[in-house]
């Protein structure tokens, strides 16, 4: 059962719609088998055999001896060895089972896709295909299940039907993940780093205080392992979820720390930005000490200062307008974002700060100005 802080959080996170936050482009927009078979008019399962090369070509062909019809269409003809235009290999005497997905253009099939087929496979793609019309909930319950399957084509998919999910769907479909598996999960070097911060989000939908001291130890290990570093945003946001006051507090001491790796920091901003737009005032003063902490340091101001710019977050003009003639914000990025900053700002320490600039560097005042204008075209 969700403590009451934690279903507060739900409930705010909930208002997300974009596919899940803490999952790489590249496996976010991979198709599911879920839905290569949707789009599928045959879906065959079977063995490959005889792969072969045409000399003349280039080309590969493999033959696929089907067994069984997932999903039919009369363009098939009742064929059950068909020619496969890849060159798949077979190895040994016992070829690998296979599923097939074909369209059917002028009347023909035509070969789209094709995935390993053992019994794991086949049977996960009929519960996936039933759950089409299914509501989120429920479709991520059946693949909450198949996260941890020893069948890697299995396990992989379902990773991805969570990673095409949005945040406010996995919100909903909290009450049907287990912690326990997700710490078996998070915890086990085998799982591919790119799932941890997926898994750490979850966990921190499903949580208690119990999972929370489980993710500060993976965050708060010295050196960071290379898999927590790639996955520190998602592991930030799950403790962040389940203990609110001690992850802000962690968050805003990993940002102040020079000390920390460079992708940990930039990733701890990730977070914090993710948790400013699906909580809006509810952490706007945690948001402000994390912004807080980055200002000081010149290689992550300028990403602090236009962070607050765009928010419309004036609290810190005052920290932000002290950092620009420091040595470590000389560089023009950052000395633009401020100045940008203080052309935006409606607090009165900013008319005197431009009013400042422009005496000493009318130049860099004229330019900020030029931009912004081009941006409100």
């Amino acid at each position: 059962m969700l403590r009451p802080v934690a279903a507060v959080a739900l409930v705010a996170l909930a208002a997300r719609a974009d596919a899940c936050t803490f999952c790489g482009e590249n496996v976010r927009t991979q198709p599911t088998l879920r839905m290569h078979y949707a789009q599928a008019k045959v879906v065959l399962h079977g063995t490959l055999k005889n792969p072969r090369f045409d000399v003349k070509t280039d080309e590969g062909f493999t033959d696929l001896h089907a067994t069984a019809a997932l999903k039919d269409d009369a363009a098939r003809g009742g064929q059950n060895v068909l020619v496969i235009r890849r060159y798949l290999p077979v190895i040994g005497d016992t070829p690998p089972d296979f599923v097939a997905f074909y369209a059917v253009a002028d009347g023909k099939l035509a070969y789209t896709f094709g995935v390993p087929g053992p019994a794991a496979v086949v049977k996960y793609l009929k519960g996936a295909a039933e759950l089409e019309a299914a509501d989120a909930p429920t479709r991520l319950a059946y693949f909450f299940k198949h996260l941890g399957s020893a069948d890697p084509t299995v396990a992989a998919d379902a990773f991805v039907e969570f990673a095409r999910a949005s945040d406010a769907d996995i919100v909903k479909g909290a009450k049907h993940f287990d912690p326990a598996t997700l710490r078996k999960l998070i915890a086990d070097e085998k799982t591919p780093g790119e799932r941890l911060g997926v898994f750490a989000f979850l966990l921190g939908a499903c949580g208690g205080p119990a999972d929370a001291a489980f993710l500060s130890g993976a965050l708060k290990q010295s050196p960071l392992p290379e898999r927590v570093r790639d996955s520190f945003g998602g592991l930030l946001a799950g403790y962040v979820m389940l203990a609110p006051k001690d992850g802000w507090a962690f968050t805003a001491a990993v940002l102040a720390d020079d000390g920390q790796p460079f992708a940990a920091r930039l990733s701890a901003l990730g977070t914090v930005r993710f948790f400013q737009a699906a909580r809006g005032a509810e952490c706007k003063a945690d948001v402000l000490k994390c912004c807080a902490a980055l200002l000081p340091h010149g290689d992550f101001a300028d990403q602090a200062v236009e962070d607050l710019r765009r928010w419309g977050y004036w609290d810190l003009s005052a920290e932000v307008f002290a950092q620009f003639g420091k040595p470590t914000h000389a560089a023009p990025i950052v000395r633009r974002c401020i100045v940008r900053y203080s052309l935006t700002c409606p607090n009165d320490d900013a008319k005197k700060f431009v009013a400042a600039v422009r005496q000493t560097d009318p130049k860099l005042v004229e330019t900020v100005e030029a931009q912004l204008k081009l941006f409100e075209k």
